[in-house]
């Protein structure tokens, strides 16, 4: 997984000084949207356009509805678009009632990925009751989502234990949600964290049966504990491979190769791991994990298998009818070149094999109480009321920030999406570690995951996600689940 650019870095940050999210608005001329949507001044609000926004999710939220007069006095309307869009239509009615239905069977719909999003823009125009004519834009923005409901994809960069994405597990009374990864180099290392109150049996799932991958072979899940992993210290060592003449063992040049794979199959590991789903020994798909009293933090990590020594041909290649990963050594060694006297330079390799950049899914359930119910300091705390939040760590790529945001609207329908604005921001000097709780956006899917959200007015304790408009500067309420 390649860094991005400054130039993309500095885009990235810029969402934290526009934050919103994204809900239906009606501005006054000359200034802003007050809470409930309306103006802030006496009597009937003139306003120069109407802005709705509408999210809807492939397989999963088909149909949005609403009023296309979007709070003002409206006489009629005229469309200015057709209402046959790309990834669906639009019904509208005389009184401004509108419906939105994304066509599933479409191949617009059908090729849209758990990464990707897309929109509809409807452009027309109000009449209101006082004879004045009002632009008005609904724009409609399309998730896409595979036929099983996915938490996320991995959070970039994922690449260092410190950098692992968090994971939400679910219960028995609602199975976790797939997680969606990705391996884009043969070398690449995802790291996921998630923790536990104790006394518990927690499984994860890797491309179980239903998925997508589940029949190709080509991950390895390895479960560590977090605080014996951080202390063994062992995640940036590496293997010598030698170059040597076979005749007197002399080392004729030495290579360095920290595969993850490679470092587990030398011990380098064995204090910390728990357990590991490893598909060149078996079919298994599943792990359990019993977890003692203590609360503890887990971490998590997909890679590539390596090829072993059985597996090469004569030639030094994987051999074209091996099923699995062969056995025998991972340091493979063949002939690089034949001496007159009859003695050989033997080289010394790895292997990735097999190796897929396809994507993986990854689900982890518990049996014990949800650990997201008891409060951690990286929680954000949101009153109600007052209508603040404040997010005391954000992670944006392996920045940290604090943010405190502001209510601006409040939803009169189930359609209507709330607006959060940004009334701080601060950057944190410190090291980015990893943490279940941590609020993070990812670039991958535009998604901001809040792990724990405390409203104080209530205390009930919510796990929330927003989706990031970077063409509007504004984020979307997606999902926000009690988890107390």
């Amino acid at each position: 997984m390649n860094k991005v650019s400054m130039l993309a870095m500095l885009l990235i940050l810029l969402l934290i000084f526009a934050w919103g999210a994204s809900a239906q608005t009606i501005r006054p001329p000359g200034g802003s949207s007050s809470g409930d949507g309306g103006s802030s001044g006496v009597g009937t609000p003139i306003v120069s356009k109407i802005e709705l926004v509408m999210t809807v999710i492939k397989n999963e939220k088909q149909e949005v509805s609403g009023n296309l007069f979007g709070g003002v006095a409206g006489a009629s309307l005229r469309l200015l678009d057709s209402p046959i869009g790309t990834y669906g239509y639009l019904d509208i009615s005389a009184e401004g009632s509108f419906r939105y239905a994304l066509k599933n069977d479409l191949p617009q719909v059908q090729v849209l990925g758990p990464n990707d999003t897309a929109q509809e823009i409807f452009r027309y125009q109000v009449t209101t009751t006082n004879n004045i004519t009002v632009d008005a834009k609904l724009t409609v923005y399309i998730l896409g989502n595979p036929s099983v409901s996915f938490d996320n994809v991995e959070i970039e960069f994922n690449n260092g234990s410190n950098e692992a994405s968090p994971i939400h597990a679910g219960n028995a009374a609602q199975m976790g949600q797939y997680m969606r990864g990705q391996l884009t180099t043969s070398s690449d290392r995802d790291w996921f964290i998630f923790n536990s109150l104790g006394n518990e049996i927690i499984n994860l799932e890797l491309c179980p049966e239903g998925s997508h991958c589940k029949d190709e072979k080509a991950w390895v899940m390895y479960v560590f504990d977090a605080d014996k992993f951080a202390s063994e210290g062992n995640e940036n060592q590496s293997v010598t491979l030698r170059t040597y003449l076979d005749r007197t063992n002399e080392t004729l040049a030495t290579a360095q190769a920290n595969h993850f794979y490679l470092l587990y199959d030398k011990g380098f590991f064995n204090n910390s791991l728990i357990g590991i789903i490893d598909p060149c020994f078996g079919d298994r798909r599943t792990l359990d994990i019993g977890v003692g009293p203590q609360p503890k933090n887990y971490l998590a990590l997909i890679t590539s298998p390596l090829l072993r020594s059985s597996g090469l041909d004569v030639q030094g290649n994987a051999k074209s009818d091996l099923e699995g990963c062969g056995s025998g050594d991972t340091v493979l060694e063949r002939v690089k070149a034949s001496l007159p006297d009859g003695s050989k330079i033997i080289e010394q390799f790895i292997v990735a094999y097999p190796y897929s950049d396809d994507q993986y899914t990854l689900r982890v359930t518990r049996t014990g109480a949800d650990p997201f119910a008891v409060l951690s300091p990286s929680s954000v705390t949101f009153d109600s009321i007052g209508r603040k939040a404040n997010v005391a760590k954000m992670r944006v790529n392996n920045q940290l920030y604090s943010v405190k945001l502001e209510q601006l609207n409040t939803p009169i329908s189930a359609d209507m999406l709330s607006t959060f604005g940004i009334e701080s921001i601060q950057q944190l000097d410190e090291p980015l570690t990893a943490d279940p709780y941590l609020p993070t956006y990812n670039p991958a899917n535009q998604i901001v995951r809040y792990p724990q959200v405390l409203d104080t007015q209530s205390g009930i304790v919510y796990s929330v996600e927003m989706l990031y408009h970077p063409e509007s500067n504004t984020l979307s309420l997606l999902k926000a689940t009690p988890v107390n």
